[in-house]
């Protein structure tokens, strides 16, 4: 997956419903990890944020930004951007 050539950077994750904003998270990370549908953001050797990609029905690449990546099911929607 993409998302694992991400080192050492900063990820901001905006969480959507029915295209409103339902919350926000900006986080340092050391490296990527994806196993079986689960994106896994390390930092010191130690999981810092969980996601469950198998919630989403479609992953995209953001046309908007660059290195921007959208994931989506029904009303539900994370857009994950790394500045």
């Amino acid at each position: 997956m993409i998302l694992c050539d991400y080192k050492n950077r900063h990820v901001i994750l905006n969480y959507y419903y029915e295209e409103e904003l339902i919350d926000r998270d900006g986080i340092s990370f050391n490296e990527i990890y994806v196993h079986e549908g689960t994106i896994y953001f390390i930092k010191n050797r130690k999981r810092i944020v969980t996601i469950n990609s198998k919630k989403y029905r479609n992953i995209l690449i953001g046309e908007d930004f660059q290195n921007y990546y959208i994931m989506r099911r029904d009303k539900n929607r994370l857009d994950i951007y790394f500045p």
